[in-house]
């Protein structure tokens, strides 16, 4: 797997995602610009073993953890602080959907746990890979987020993070969203949380700072307009 850092540059890049996805029979995201990110995944796990522990931290809606359904993977788990009504359908509804195809009972398509993600519980070097989907830019302390992942992560074990973010810096000072705190990241930003992840042996082999560069602000929320960085990292 190589490591790096991408940047949504144009909804084009949503569309080659959006038919990437189909054409592989993988369902969307329920927000269509978020299959950019489930793309990014799908290349980033496809060559793991599918009885490897993969995990998704801030897995709500689901969109993450049912691609890695999709994809075969058997021991997944999925973190959130609450998850809906919705959520717990869907699940019973892939679990109906492997009973059907299997014509026997058979175990939930993966779980889905109810805990801080800083915190998971999960035994030291156990998960192969763990993603991220847009969570970090709601006040996530970031050295205790990256120390978790470096403990539970097995070495090579790999680690996708994406987040807002908009070059040059955009001023959210006092905006929140779902009711948390909310920032767009910028390049200087990226730059520091890849610092901050090396020190605790999660890595980023190959980037510079042209990968930073953006486009076309594909998200508009009120009077900011940005778009979303992914970052792969590797466990040493």
């Amino acid at each position: 797997m190589s490591t790096g850092v991408s940047v949504l540059q144009s909804w084009s890049e949503v569309g080659e995602a959006i038919y990437f996805l189909g054409e592989r029979g993988y369902r969307l995201h329920h927000n269509p610009l978020k299959s950019w990110d489930l793309r990014l995944i799908s290349e980033m796990v496809q060559d793991l073993g599918r009885t490897e522990l993969v995990v998704d931290l801030g897995a709500a809606v689901l969109g993450a953890v049912r691609l890695l359904h999709e994809m075969g993977f058997q021991r997944i788990v999925g973190y959130d602080l609450e998850f809906s009504i919705f959520d717990r359908v869907l699940q019973f509804r892939d679990w109906l959907g492997d009973v059907n195809r299997a014509r026997r009972p058979t175990r939930l398509p993966y779980r889905l746990s109810k805990r801080d993600l800083l915190a998971t519980s999960l035994p030291d070097a156990s998960v192969s890979a763990a993603v991220c989907l847009s969570v970090i830019e709601h006040g996530v302390d970031l050295a205790r987020f990256f120390g978790e992942l470096a403990r539970i992560l097995r070495p090579a074990g790999r680690l996708f993070v994406s987040t807002d973010y908009w070059e040059p810096k955009l001023d959210t000072q006092g905006r929140k969203m779902f009711g948390l705190p909310w920032t767009v990241f910028c390049g200087r930003d990226i730059e520091s949380m890849i610092e901050t992840a090396r020190k605790v042996g999660l890595l980023v082999d190959q980037w510079v700072p042209e990968d930073l560069r953006c486009r076309e602000a594909v998200v508009r929320d009120g009077d900011h307009a940005y778009t979303f960085a992914a970052i792969r990292f590797r466990k040493t």
